[in-house]
C-alpha cells in the first residue's frame, strides 16, 4: 500500500481496504454548507484539508473506474479515459506539493523552538 495513500487516510475518515486497489470511502459529498461557509470566511482548515484528501481519492478512484472500463471494452472514446487519468494525476501532485511544504514549514518552525 503506498505511504500517500496511508498519509491521506491518516487525515482523513477514508477507509482503506486491506486489498491493494480497492478503496472504500463512504461518501464522498462535500460538507453541506462548505460552500456557504466558504464565501463568509468561517471554513476551518481541517474541513477545507479532509474536503481536498476526499475530492483527490474520489478522483483516483474514477480514473481507476474509466480504466477497468476501458480494459473490458465499455468505454466507446478513449479521450474521457486519459482526461480522468490526467485530472487525477495533477490533483494527486497538487496535493503531494501542499503536503510537502506543509511538512517544511512544521521542520522550520520545530528549529526556530528548539
Amino acid at each position: 500500500m503506498s505511504s500517500l495513500l496511508l498519509d491521506m487516510a491518516q487525515f482523513s475518515d477514508i477507509k482503506i481496504d486491506s486489498k491493494p486497489g480497492l478503496k472504500n470511502i463512504g461518501s464522498l459529498s462535500k460538507p453541506e454548507k462548505s460552500e456557504e461557509f466558504i464565501k463568509q470566511g468561517k471554513i476551518s482548515f481541517e474541513e477545507m484539508l479532509t474536503s481536498s484528501m476526499k475530492e483527490v481519492n474520489e478522483l483516483q478512484i474514477a480514473s481507476d473506474d474509466k480504466i477497468r472500463k476501458l480494459a473490458t471494452g465499455d468505454v466507446e472514446d478513449i479521450s474521457e479515459v486519459v482526461l480522468a487519468s490526467s485530472r487525477a494525476e495533477v490533483a494527486l501532485r497538487m496535493f503531494m506539493e501542499l503536503r510537502n511544504k506543509f511538512v517544511d514549514a512544521y521542520q522550520q518552525l520545530s528549529r526556530i523552538s528548539a
